[in-house]
């Protein structure tokens, strides 16, 4: 396979289209990326992966904590079903 199918000045060209035309599109979509507003952006983004990983710490406790109240609600029965059982004359 030839590796010069494109010259420098053409990749350079290529390189440039492709970078305006993801801008243009992200503009499109809400998330301008010229000046101050990338800094912001990536603010954002930081800001919604601090906020995902929070809700899922938060869910693996809950998770938890379920996990341990229906061990304890089968314990329970458990001990109340031996007690009954002890009872019996």
């Amino acid at each position: 396979m030839n590796d010069d199918l494109f010259t420098a000045s053409q990749v350079a060209q290529l390189t440039l289209i492709v970078k305006e035309a993801v801008r243009e599109e992200m503009a499109d979509g809400g998330l301008r990326l010229d000046g101050d507003h990338l800094d912001q952006a990536r603010e954002d983004f930081r800001f919604l992966r601090k906020l995902r990983s929070g809700v899922d710490g938060i869910a693996s406790k809950v998770g938890w904590v379920v996990i341990a109240a229906v061990l304890g609600g089968i314990t329970w029965i458990v001990q109340l079903g031996l007690s009954a059982w002890k009872a019996l004359p």
